[in-house]
Formats: structure tokens, C-alpha cells, sequence
């Protein structure tokens, strides 16, 4: 008798330079959860190949699923993530139950830290983030023709809005890096209790003497390159964009982000 493969139960949908995979590699030494070694599948990407065509492709990601043991209230969990541009109308269409997780960065922080990752990667053409902030707020750069738009990628509202519109509040969990990684008083409570797992067993040492907390504090302690100090003025007006996105994040959980406060 053959095995059938279940549709995947939990997808991360971002965002990038938000401790995604410390988070992963978590998640992955977790005995409930399954996560394929290609975490960048293609599935459910804008303008990719129809689902039934490629559906098959996905399928292979998880086989290994079924050889290992699984308990407890996530029977054969799945995660999937995603960086390029995501379409939550195609993963509901196939993944209408699916779970969707969201780890979010102070995004006048994490902005500044994408433009000097993608100038580091020789993937950013101008030479400042003012330049590439002008380009964009001119309209010279544009989501629709390229992926150098750093303002519209922390747009989190719009983002969010757009998932919202194909599946319920209660399917969506936002987590808040700065606090999740935090190293006194970090943990990942709301996201067990979110997906069913016994409060505190993200953080235990599961499999292979993994070690969870040491993970996040690798992950704090590789800080950015010391890039240029973001200006006063260009700090403010990134605060002043960026505001209702954190008050809707913010409005979204139910609670200040004290993090993401300006001082």
C-alpha cells in the first residue's frame, strides 16, 4: 500500500533578515515537525507553473516525512519557505488550512539591513540607501519591475492585508524578532501554542544534542558589517513611511511593540 502525502500544515511566509533560519533550524529539531532540506520551494511562487503541473515537484520535498515518527497533535507537520515574491491566493487554493507564520524585524531597521545585504551581494546598482530610497519613492523603482524596492518589502501591512484576503485571522501568527530572539527574556510560547506543541519543547534539546537557545544566540551575535550610520534624517523619514505598518502590526497582535518604539 502506498503512502499518501499530506499537503503541507505550516507555512512560513517571511521575512527575510528576520532570523528565519535560526527559526527553522528550531523548528526542524522538533520530533512533530518535518521540514524539507530544500526550504525555498518554488511551489507557491507569483508566475510559476500551474499547481497541477507542478504539484508532483512539491510532493518530493516531503517523502522523507514518512520515514520518520511522528506524534502527537501535528501528525506529520510541514513548513515551507519562501524569499521571492509569495501568492497566498495559490497556496490557498492548495493549503486552504495551512498555518501561516510570520517573523517581522523592525522594518526601518531591517530596510536599511536588506539594502547593504544586497549591496554586499553585488545585487543593489546604486552606491547609498538614500539612492535607493529616492529611486522608489520617485516611482523610478517599482515592485512591478524590480526587487530593489527595500521600502515596499517592509510595507507590512500591505503584505499582511493581501493574506488576509484569502485566509482567516486566526490561520496567521506573527512573531516579533527582536523579542523572540531576545536573550533573557526570548522564547517561542505563542508559536507552540499556535501549532499544538507542549509549551517550552522548541527550546529543549530534541535531537543530536541540538541546542535551540545556543541557535538564537548565534544568530544575535552575527550583527550586521558595520555599515554606515543611518542618518537622523533618513532614520525619520523612515519612521514617519513606516509608521502605520507598525501600528498595524502592532493593532494585528493586540499590543505595543516596544521594540520597534523610537527612544
Amino acid at each position: 500500500m502506498g503512502i499518501k502525502l499530506k499537503k503541507p500544515d505550516i507555512i512560513i511566509g517571511g521575512a527575510t533578515r528576520s532570523g528565519i533560519n535560526a527559526l527553522l533550524h528550531i523548528m526542524d529539531h522538533h520530533p512533530q515537525i518535518f521540514i524539507p532540506h530544500k526550504k525555498e520551494h518554488q511551489f507557491f511562487l507569483q508566475k510559476e507553473l500551474p499547481i497541477s503541473n507542478n504539484i508532483e515537484s512539491c510532493k518530493i520535498a516531503f517523502e522523507d516525512a514518512a520515514n520518520i515518527n511522528i506524534s502527537g497533535r501535528i501528525p506529520e507537520g510541514r513548513v515551507l519557505h519562501v524569499e521571492k515574491e509569495f501568492d497566498p491566493e495559490r497556496a490557498e487554493q492548495s493549503c486552504p488550512n495551512a498555518k501561516i507564520i510570520f517573523t517581522l524585524r523592525n522594518p526601518v531597521e531591517r530596510s536599511y539591513m536588506q539594502f547593504y545585504h544586497a549591496l554586499e551581494n553585488k545585487k543593489e546598482i546604486v552606491k547609498t540607501f538614500e539612492q535607493a530610497m529616492e529611486a522608489e519613492l520617485s516611482g523610478i523603482r517599482s515592485p512591478d519591475t524590480t526587487g530593489r524596492c527595500w521600502i515596499y518589502k517592509n510595507q507590512y501591512q500591505t503584505h499582511l492585508e493581501h493574506w488576509l484576503s484569502f485566509f482567516p485571522r486566526e490561520n496567521i501568527l506573527i512573531l516579533i524578532y527582536e523579542e523572540w530572539t531576545e536573550p533573557v527574556t526570548g522564547n517561542l510560547n505563542p508559536l507552540e501554542e499556535f501549532l499544538g506543541l507542549k509549551t517550552g519543547s522548541l527550546m529543549e534539546n530534541n535531537i543530536d544534542n541540538f541546542n535551540p537557545k545556543e541557535a538564537i544566540n548565534n544568530l544575535r551575535e552575527k550583527l550586521p558589517k558595520k555599515y554606515p550610520a543611518l542618518s537622523e534624517n533618513t532614520r525619520q523619514q523612515l519612521e514617519d513611511i513606516f509608521y502605520i505598518d507598525k501600528n498595524y502590526v502592532s493593532n494585528f497582535i493586540g499590543r505595543k511593540i516596544p521594540y520597534w518604539e523610537r527612544i
